[in-house]
């Protein structure tokens, strides 16, 4: 009976250590398969949900950045007349009502003389009438000519009002009797276009614009779609920009206008993004890269190309698990595109993985 039992408890403890072992195996795989970063660390990496996206097969295109012709305003010459200053440069921001350039002007100059002698001749027609208005009512003045009077200074005071309202218009003032003509900005925004120089003669009868406003929180991308691409593209097709400035970032927006012109030399045709540009990022004549994708395409999980490790014929990516823990998940990979590359198996849709900076992390989990 003591033999029995003391068997027993030999196999009871025996089973008790077998399982204290794996429980040990167990958290050691756990902590080989895991990977807590410092906070100085996460600093060098980016996190980002998996997301599914429109697929297909996408059509490149080269293009270039564009101030918005919706919010633009361009200034013309109202006056002829010499750029005596100048004084704005391009891609300055300026204020609504501040002076751009000044332009020394004969026009100017008469339309000062005209407003001068209109205000004199104004100033004389009130002395008339008042001296009228004497005699009319001392009876030496017959109501014809009185009436006359009464009608001449109606007259003069028309054509001050006329010349001080074109004063006006031309930014002239009243006590400033000069030839100078002010270039002033109608809105805010920044100067996207100048041609002209200190010294360049001017005429009002010239339809070159002198300066060109956009505030350019919107922007354009065109870019060009050869021929034989033209029927894979039509207008609401979503649409990724990339900028040689600024690699690493998408713009994402849709086409928005088709070309009617055939270019008749190069076989392409001109299609037109409209872009958020809030940060100010995008400048005009920048040149991009341009990637449509049909409405028609179908969902799927992708991942960024980017955050994709090879190891030995493997696909892996750096997944999220907690605060600053990640580890190595294998997936398999689909159809890859210039920027992604669909995921068939090993995540899903709102996990969290490593977008910049996945061989940071891999070299550091190998360290484990």
């Amino acid at each position: 009976m003591k033999k029995i039992g003391f068997i027993l408890l030999f196999a009871g403890l025996f089973i008790a250590c077998q399982d204290h072992k794996k429980v040990a195996k167990q958290e050691e795989a756990h902590s080989k398969t895991s990977l807590v970063l410092s906070q100085s660390q996460v600093t060098h990496i980016k996190v980002d949900s998996i997301r599914e996206q429109k697929l297909a097969d996408q059509l490149a295109a080269v293009g270039e950045v564009s101030f918005a012709e919706d919010n633009v305003v361009r200034i013309y010459p109202i006056v002829s007349g010499t750029v005596e200053k100048i004084f704005v440069s391009l891609g300055d921001y300026v204020q609504k009502g501040q002076v751009l350039a000044t332009l020394l002007s004969m026009d100017m100059s008469q339309i000062q003389r005209d407003y001068n002698i209109a205000k004199s001749n104004f100033s004389v027609e009130e002395k008339n009438l008042a001296r009228a208005q004497e005699l009319f009512a001392a009876g030496m003045m017959s109501e014809k000519e009185f009436a006359n009077a009464k009608k001449d200074h109606s007259n003069a005071l028309s054509e001050l009002n006329e010349r001080t309202q074109i004063l006006k218009l031309y930014g002239g003032s009243s006590s400033d009797l000069d030839a100078i003509y002010n270039v002033v900005a109608p809105r805010s925004g920044y100067i996207v276009e100048r041609s002209v120089t200190e010294g360049t003669q001017i005429r009002n009868d010239n339809n070159t614009n002198i300066f060109t406003i956009s505030d350019l929180k919107t922007v354009w991308v065109w870019a060009n779609i050869h021929e034989s691409d033209l029927s894979k593209v039509s207008e609401g097709d979503e649409v990724q920009v990339k900028t040689i400035a600024f690699p690493d970032l998408i713009f994402n927006g849709r086409v928005k206008k088709i070309g009617t012109m055939l270019d008749p030399d190069s076989r392409v045709i001109k299609i037109r993004t409209e872009l958020n540009n809030a940060d100010g990022l995008l400048k005009p004549e920048m040149f991009a890269n341009v990637l449509l994708t049909p409405k028609t395409s179908e969902k799927a999980i992708v991942v960024p190309n980017i955050s994709i490790i090879l190891e030995n014929n493997q696909s892996y990516v750096m997944l999220e698990t907690g605060k600053n823990e990640f580890k190595k998940v294998q997936i398999k990979t689909g159809r890859v595109f210039h920027y992604y590359t669909e995921v068939l198996e090993g995540v899903s849709v709102g996990q969290r993985i490593v977008t910049e900076g996945s061989l940071f992390v891999l070299t550091a989990f190998n360290q484990l």
